[in-house]
């Protein structure tokens, strides 16, 4: 049975944040958009200083995983590189060799 995620917006923290108008206006923003942009922008840069997974990310936004991943093209964050740790790790679920 698969398991939906429900993320608790009622314990959230509020931020005021003051954008001139012309400054919104300047970049194409409205009120009613502008605060779905910058929650956008936390995210996504939280996500590529490693503090948060993509998949937290298209969870807070309530994004699919293909929306997400536009997401992250559009503000052109590469997908994480892969470590040595990363390979060992996946290596060591493959079939051992006789």
């Amino acid at each position: 049975m698969a398991k939906t995620l429900v993320y608790d917006w009622k314990a959230h923290m509020e931020i005021t944040l003051e954008v001139p108008e012309t400054v919104a206006k300047a970049l194409g923003y409205v009120r009613e958009t502008l605060p779905r942009r910058a929650l956008e922008a936390l995210l996504i840069d939280e996500c590529a200083r490693g503090r948060l997974s993509r998949g937290k990310v298209a969870e807070l936004l309530g994004l699919s995983f293909h929306e997400t991943e536009d997401l992250f093209r559009a503000h052109r964050v590469p997908y994480p590189a892969k470590t040595s740790a990363d390979d060992a790790l996946d290596n060591a679920s493959l079939p051992r060799r006789r």
